[in-house]
């Protein structure tokens, strides 16, 4: 119309006829002649009809601001959490961030920042010398009883996000933790709600799992304390849900050991011994079965597992602390575990005692996880050894067969690792973790003999040949672990036993003991210190073990004085 006016003025005819286009030209984009009908119109032997009524032109009012509102909200969203980690769903989304139009004032405040948790290890971040920002923690879960699959802030966990951390269990925590079933367990998954007892192994998995991924890294908190929470919501009336919540501890227990104080994973393993011990599951095999198929042998297959994963956690925990064995060796009827493709596949077999895989001559080797038990056996028989002539002076009872069952125990231990070594090569240890960390156990069980040896009794014959035979041997066992920890780059972070620290530790002691007397060693110390600061960044058990300095220690003159580096070597291996 301004045009129309224009052109009248200035005396020319107007471009088109005043007035507003036809519908059909309007859908068309064609240009409307604006008569009555139009030519378009006429032509295209269509009716045309023309509204009077003139179009809103622009946004409603008070849109644009609901938009801006909109797009800081999730910006401050993306900033504060990690957009990749898949937890929220878009409706929970929507509703978290209030993008209702009928609430503008509302969607402009953004989101409550989330609370810190207390004792976070450090990030990933740390693995590979990045200084990168630590993702935030979320709060905690808000456990609801009765509620299941409730994730941060109340919001529900997809399912997809689930089926994720199962998978990342069965892929990098199974390796080290072979006590449950794949099949098995999501066939128990599948029925909607599942059982108390079996959400609580459910979110245990799924805290491990969280901790050992980089994109779940932030979630581990929160669902480790939601477990927690169910642990003592959920009831254990029968062996079912016992057994659950045994593994579900189990599990808590090696995370905590990565994640948390010693201390609180202590308590957790004492949980877990508990529920094994009240399920009896020390005398699984007490009573020879004559018959077992296919399910009945995968649920006792389960339930040794779960006693052996048991067993090694209270060897391991009450020997790098210098505590008290909880399980007795002298009252287990439970066989050992068969290979972990015949678990899952779930192929009846019938396994060895583990008594009598200790008195073979000619030893048959076995599965990496049943070889760990073994040698776990032994490294906690050698601690009660050690420890024995202390006992035995208090009660003024001292004991002629010291020296004998050094002996003993060091000859089992010889031909187990000779056959170790024979039929597990090096290209085996390389992809294998637990069989990189069974090996490092092996060699750590003879430095623990060779620590011992300093108990043998004055007037034993040939004392001097057998203290300075276990001399020479400790060393050699020290380079050995050095040798095997040279493998663990060949290794994700995520995918290596928790407890490999362990044997870094007490081989570390050891070297800083000859450091001064052999120049050699100082490359190994670097190989040590190297491969314990790397596991740092996604594994606790390094942090104090770390922050012990030996580099001020006075060393003994081992050159006036063979005998002081058993002194010394004993005194350190307690620290």
């Amino acid at each position: 119309m301004a045009s129309a006016t224009k052109a009248a003025a200035n005396g020319k005819p107007p471009r088109q006829n005043p007035g507003p286009a036809c519908q059909q030209c309007r859908i068309r984009k064609l240009r409307c002649d604006r008569q009555k009908p139009c030519g378009g119109c006429v032509d295209s032997g269509v009716s045309c009809h023309t509204d009077s009524t003139p179009p809103q032109r622009g946004p409603k009012r008070g849109h644009l601001k609901v938009l801006r509102s909109r797009i800081a909200a999730l910006e401050q969203r993306m900033v504060e959490q990690d957009p990749g980690a898949g937890l929220f769903t878009p409706a929970a989304s929507e509703s978290q961030f209030n993008l209702d139009d009928n609430s503008i004032s509302d969607s402009t405040a953004p989101p409550p920042p989330p609370s810190v948790m207390e004792n976070s290890p450090p990030e990933e971040a740390g693995i590979v010398g990045l200084p990168l920002a630590a993702p935030p923690q979320l709060p905690p879960c808000g456990f609801i009883p009765g509620q299941s699959y409730v994730g941060p802030a109340g919001l529900p966990i997809p399912a997809l996000t689930r089926a994720d951390l199962d998978q990342l269990f069965f892929d990098r925590v199974n390796i080290f933790l072979p006590m449950i079933q794949q099949y098995r367990y999501f066939k128990r998954s599948r029925p909607a709600p599942t059982s108390p007892s079996h959400t609580c192994l459910q979110y245990a998995m799924w805290t491990i799992a969280s901790a050992l991924s980089s994109q779940f890294h932030h979630l581990r908190d929160a669902l480790y304390h939601d477990t927690l929470e169910r642990l003592g919501h959920s009831p254990a009336e029968d062996d079912a849900s016992r057994l659950e919540h045994a593994q579900a501890w189990i599990i808590i227990a090696v995370y905590e050991f990565m994640q948390a104080p010693f201390q609180r994973a202590w308590i957790s393993v004492g949980r877990a011994i508990r529920l094994v011990q009240l399920m009896r599951l020390n005398e699984i095999d007490k009573v020879a079965d004559i018959e077992v198929d296919h399910g009945v042998f995968i649920e006792k297959e389960e339930r040794r597992r779960t006693f052996w994963m048991a067993f090694c956690l209270d060897r391991c925990s009450c020997v790098l602390e210098g505590l008290s064995l909880t399980l007795n060796e002298q009252e287990i009827y439970t066989r050992l575990p068969s290979s972990e493709d015949v678990f899952q596949s779930g192929a009846p077999v019938t396994m060895p005692f583990l008594s009598e895989v200790l008195t073979e001559t000619d030893p048959n080797i076995m599965s990496p996880f049943a070889e760990s038990i073994i040698f776990t056996t032994l490294w906690g028989r050698s601690f009660i050894h050690q420890r024995q002539p202390a006992a035995e002076h208090v009660f003024s009872n001292a004991s002629r067969d010291f020296c004998e069952r050094q002996l003993w125990l060091d000859d089992i231990l010889t031909r187990r690792i000779q056959k170790l070594q024979q039929d597990y090569v090096a290209a085996s240890v390389k992809v294998d973790s637990m069989l990189l960390y069974t090996s490092m156990i092996a060699q750590t069980t003879a430095l623990l003999l060779c620590k011992a040896a300093e108990s043998i009794p004055p007037t034993t014959p040939s004392n001097h040949d057998l203290v300075s035979r276990y001399q020479r041997r400790a060393p050699a066992a020290a380079k050995e672990i050095v040798r095997l920890a040279q493998y663990l780059p060949h290794f994700s972070f995520f995918k290596i036993h928790p407890f490999t620290p362990i044997p870094l530790f007490l081989c570390r002691q050891f070297l800083f003991v000859l450091r001064g007397h052999d120049d050699s060693l100082a490359d190994d110390l670097n190989v040590i210190g190297d491969a314990l600061q790397e596991l740092k960044g996604v594994n606790g058990l390094c942090q104090s073990r770390l922050d012990i300095d030996f580099s001020e220690v006075e060393l003994p003159d081992l050159q006036e004085s063979p005998e002081a580096i058993m002194d010394f070597f004993g005194n350190y291996m307690a620290t």
